[in-house]
């Protein structure tokens, strides 16, 4: 049985490192890249965000045995397929879990143009959200 309060804990995890990133919106991109503590900030940021958004497809996707997911993309994938999120969505935030690896695992290599970018589209994590948080309320009123 899916336990509201698990997906719950992901989402303000996401909000209290949302409010940061908003907060580092207002920089401006040449300081963005000349301050370490500005991008690791944000890379930091942006990776809980991420991770906790995956973390909420992949328990989604276990707790209701849908079929399992070969890789973060995937489970984007799935959970559009059950209608928990627009298919046209899943499409735009797909690359997020690509962008998840390379904060974890290619760190040397991150482009400091591509992290700006991100951080001036945060909009998708509160779009998801509030999918999800529709999805909570629509398997409660079952």
């Amino acid at each position: 049985m899916l336990n509201g309060d698990v997906i719950k804990e992901r989402m303000e995890e996401m909000s209290e490192n949302l409010r940061i990133l908003v907060e580092l919106q207002e920089i401006g991109k040449e300081k963005f890249k000349a301050d370490p503590k500005v991008f690791k900030l944000t890379e930091y940021c942006l990776q809980v965000s991420i991770q906790a958004l995956l973390d909420i497809c992949h328990y989604i996707i276990a707790n209701n045995n849908w079929p399992r997911p070969k890789d973060n993309q995937e489970a984007i994938s799935i959970i559009a397929r059950y209608k928990v999120i627009p298919e046209d969505f899943s499409k735009r935030i797909k690359p997020m879990a690509g962008l998840r690896n390379i904060l974890i695992h290619e760190y040397l290599k991150v482009d400091l143009e591509r992290i700006y970018r991100h951080l001036q589209h945060l909009d998708d994590f509160h779009q998801f959200q509030k999918y999800i948080l529709a999805y909570l309320k629509k398997i409660a009123s079952r």
